[in-house]
């Protein structure tokens, strides 16, 4: 569904990313890991085409998207939810996902509010997004993602800011609802939302690609423990 081949990105004379490659099966959950300054921004950028890479090819459903726009790449089936919010105040919810909708051309308004009821937003339909808890916010970003009916769904820290209850329910919504329906790449600093959600992980430190695997392999690697999870006590 998704690789990418040997992607590198610099800025100036600093190297951001070198030499990544990885793929995503139809179906899989992955997780993008590392340490603060391993490339894991640089990476969802060169993914969702906010930046080009500097060397190597990006694919998506067998589609070279390297020189893509985030526009064209949302067409062919990529759709991207961000680290920080970005929903219009004054909006209410039912419309950002019908102005999702109607963005790519691909769902009609009734599937749209339909897609609220499967991910547990049809009571909120008609309210204004700032008065969502933050929670019921970022799952809204990713209804809206869903309403372009994309292959690979890019979520960028869904818990960012997250309580214990909002973080749990996105857990379950990741596990029941979106699971086995695209594949899906998480990057994530929540270890425990992680281990609980992903199909396979791959560790970035340096711009590099230092461990890939299951996450029971990913919590046995000393080389992981050593440049990023600490101790068995992290998670």
């Amino acid at each position: 569904m998704f690789r990418v081949e040997s992607v590198g990105k610099t800025f100036g004379s600093f190297r951001a990313l070198s030499d990544v490659s990885l793929s995503v099966r139809e179906g899989e959950i992955r997780a993008i890991i590392g340490p603060n300054g391993a490339g894991k921004t640089t990476f969802v950028n060169v993914v969702s085409g906010v930046i080009r890479p500097t060397t190597g090819r990006i694919f998506v459903a067998g589609t070279d998207v390297t020189a893509f726009t985030p526009q064209r790449r949302a067409r062919i089936g990529l759709a991207r939810t961000f680290q920080i919010t970005s929903l219009f105040r004054g909006m209410t919810v039912g419309d950002h996902i019908k102005l999702a909708a109607r963005g790519n051309g691909r769902r009609e308004p009734g599937d749209a509010l339909e897609l609220l009821r499967q991910l547990g937003l049809e009571g909120m339909a008609a309210r204004t997004v700032e008065t969502l808890s933050h929670g019921d916010q970022r799952i809204l970003e990713v209804a809206m993602a869903l309403a372009l009916r994309p292959k690979l769904l890019l979520l960028d820290e869904p818990t960012a800011g997250m309580s214990i209850a909002e973080t749990e329910a996105t857990i379950h919504l990741i596990n029941t609802r979106l699971r086995g329906e695209l594949s899906i790449i998480i990057i994530e600093h929540d270890m425990s939302v992680v281990m609980r959600t992903a199909d396979q992980i791959t560790v970035l430190a340096g711009g590099r690609v230092a461990a890939d695997g299951t996450p029971a392999a990913i919590l046995s690697n000393p080389l992981v423990r050593e440049i990023y999870l600490g101790s068995a006590s992290d998670f």
